[in-house]
């Protein structure tokens, strides 16, 4: 959409669907997240109400901050999995819709497979996919990681291939720890990259990595967000995509609803450059304050610790453990520890 840029939405109607009532997931283990990527035109025929992918450095990365290892002891063997997830009215209907799609792929010779049924296992399989952001940042002995590319996506049936060339040119640029998932089944891929965002030299490979992974998925002919918007980080690079003409024609058309540029400026049209107003940057200080705690996994740094938070939001709970008390009472986004950091 235009992201702010044209109008305020005062309310909007929405078109709900229907809660799928029985549920079955069945994960495909592969030697690598590319391989998983090329089966992804074979597994959308069986009508998955959800398809989601992961590599085996998000699994390691998981397995090393301690998240979820009830539920990463149970994972098939592999270097990229396939969760599919599928649905039906009655638990035999999801039964069986997982029953033919485990046929279909062991009948041609195909990747490994594990099912999970149980309610239990299937929360806990979940919770793996869903911790890929925070999994991905600030993993202990590993660079900083951040978003600048977490959103491209193109034709399911081109994932493979992208997912293998975009895994080079990480290579290339020295980004090797990047690690690789997503929504599979839109051909939408999720990353976070050791980006150098405090030195002139970081910041102008930042631009170049970007514009020449723009230049991929144009290729490709996806899209360099899936879901997330483009608002500052992509604005510039939508020329790539969609042409002077068309760039020059959503110029015109903002400029009927917003001629002083007042709504949300610099994001989409016309755009703030990509590596400007960078959270970090070259002229950053992060001020620090005096603190009792001493936050050794963050150098003695206060401030680097709030750079911990990525926005997901698991402070603000209602109930059980310790995240976080202030937000369980109040119930106000300020007071969590989201909002805090902010």
């Amino acid at each position: 959409g235009s992201e702010g840029t044209l109008v305020t939405i005062l309310r909007a109607r929405l078109t709900l669907l229907p809660v799928v009532r029985a549920k079955s997931i069945v994960f495909l283990s592969y030697p690598d997240i590319a391989a998983a990527g090329d089966d992804v035109p074979r597994v959308l025929p069986h009508h998955p109400i959800a398809l989601e992918g992961l590599d085996d450095k998000l699994v390691n990365f998981e397995k090393r901050k301690h998240l979820h290892p009830e539920a990463l002891h149970k994972l098939p063997p592999g270097g990229g999995w396939l969760m599919v997830q599928l649905g039906g009215d009655t638990t035999e209907e999801a039964e069986a819709a997982a029953t033919r799609l485990i046929d279909a792929v062991r009948r041609d010779g195909g990747p490994g497979v594990h099912r999970f049924d149980d309610r239990v296992d299937e929360e806990q399989m979940w919770a793996v996919r869903e911790s890929g952001l925070g999994a991905t940042a600030r993993v202990p002995g590993e660079r900083d990681t951040w978003e600048g590319w977490e959103d491209s996506a193109v034709p399911p049936e081109r994932l493979g291939d992208y997912l293998r060339d975009l895994d080079r040119l990480f290579r290339e640029y020295g980004f090797e720890q990047a690690s690789l998932y997503g929504h599979f089944g839109q051909g939408c891929v999720h990353t976070r990259i050791p980006f150098e965002l405090r030195t002139a030299d970081g910041v102008r490979q930042f631009r170049s990595f970007v514009e020449r992974a723009a230049d991929l998925v144009v290729s490709y002919g996806g899209s360099f967000s899936g879901e997330h918007g483009d608002g500052q980080s992509r604005g510039e690079l939508l020329v790539k995509m969609y042409g002077d003409r068309v760039i020059r024609a959503f110029g015109r058309f903002k400029a009927i609803f917003d001629p002083d540029d007042r709504m949300n400026p610099g994001k989409v049209m016309p755009p703030y450059p990509l590596d400007s107003h960078l959270r970090l940057g070259v002229d950053f200080h992060h001020g620090d304050v005096d603190t009792v705690f001493r936050y050794p996994d963050d150098g003695g740094s206060f401030s680097r610790a709030v750079l911990r938070c990525v926005g997901v939001g698991q402070c603000r709970r209602e109930h059980g453990g310790v995240m976080c008390p202030s937000y369980m009472v109040t119930r106000e986004e300020e007071h969590s520890t989201r909002g805090r950091s902010r």
